[in-house]
Order: C-alpha cells, then structure tokens, then sequence
C-alpha cells in the first residue's frame, strides 16, 4: 500500500486538484476518470488501508478485517494479505491514463508534459511508479490462499488465519512476485520490500 499512497498523491491527485484545468478537455478527462478509479479502488481496501477519505465513492466498504492475524508454519506471525474485488474497468481507466501519460512523457511538449515535469522535479519516476502500481494490481492470487483470506472475518473480525505448508508457499511466490514488480529490478528496493513478508 505504501508504493500506492507514494503514487497517488504526488501524481493522481496533483493533476487531478492542479492542472486539471490546464490541460486540453481529452487529457483533462482522462485524468479525471482515472482519478475516480482510483478512488474506487482505494475505497474498496479494508478500512485499517485508508489513509485519507477520496471524494468518489462507488462502492459499500469492505468488512472490517483489523484484527485478523495470518500466521505462517510453527505460528510465525506474517504480513497480513487481504482480498479485494478489483473493478476491470477502473484498472481500464488506469491503463489509458499510464498510456497518455507516457505518451506525454515521451512527447515532452504540451501542458500535460509540463505538468508531469513539475511534478517530477522532486526525482521521482512517478509515471513508472504508476505502471508498476496498476501491474501489481492485476496480479492474480493462487486459487487456495485466496480462498483462505475470504473466509476470514466472514462476520467482521477474526483472530488467525493459519496456512498449511503448501499455502504458505503459494503466499510467499505470490509476495514475492509483488515485491518484484514494485521493484523493477532495483536490488535494494527489492530487498526492503521483501523484508516487509519474510
């Protein structure tokens, strides 16, 4: 959630509250559609995931899952996973805001090039930072530990999930493949994330 809250806020929310007005209608309005997507994701994440309140809202909040814990072999405590539905076509909106803004990007003129210049001035990759984002989102979670995390906190809260040896394996291959792409190939990147699961 972290790499997410990193690119939503300079990104997203900064073409959305300052140079919305600024860009031609096509842009601008892909900008905004993209902007309520994520929002729609953002309000699907359980509420101990919130960090501000967005002003779109499309969807019921999910069920309060706080106080699961996930414990791994021999009851070792482990990061905690949760599973939200994902809206196609809000990752659809985020894929052609990622297309536009590269092609912005590569273009280097126009209002829309300015403003990620700007927005970029502080070294930050954010336009690469937003493709990693919406390619972790599409990753797809194994079947079974899935299905375990579903059934936690069916009617609210739950105190543990424990997984067999074959889930935890399934989960530790499924983080580290969001490790990975949050990382694209930076070692130390790498390393810090990964110390977040194992």
């Amino acid at each position: 959630m972290t790499r997410f809250l990193a690119m939503e806020e300079p990104l997203l929310h900064s073409l959305y509250y300052f140079y919305l007005r600024d860009l031609p209608p096509g842009h601008a309005e892909t900008i905004r559609t993209a902007y309520e997507g994520w929002a729609d994701i953002q309000y699907r994440m359980p509420p101990c995931l919130h960090w501000q309140e967005m002003a779109v809202r499309r969807a019921p909040r999910p069920r309060d899952r706080e106080g699961y814990t996930l414990l791994g072999r021999g009851g070792a405590p482990l990061t905690r996973l949760h599973a939200v539905e994902m809206n196609a076509e809000s990752i659809a909106v985020l894929k052609a805001c990622h297309a536009l803004l590269v092609e912005a990007e590569s273009d280097g003129v126009g209002p829309l090039a300015r403003a990620l210049g700007e927005i970029a001035e502080h070294g930050r990759n954010t336009v690469d930072d937003f493709r990693r984002v919406v390619d972790v989102l599409q990753l797809q979670a194994p079947p079974r530990l899935l299905g375990s995390l579903r059934r936690a906190a069916p009617a609210g809260r739950a105190t543990a999930i424990s997984l067999d040896g074959t889930q935890q394996a399934e989960y530790e291959a499924f983080c580290d493949r969001i490790v990975r792409t949050l990382s694209a190939g930076d070692r130390f990147t790498y390393a810090m994330h990964r110390a977040l699961y194992f």
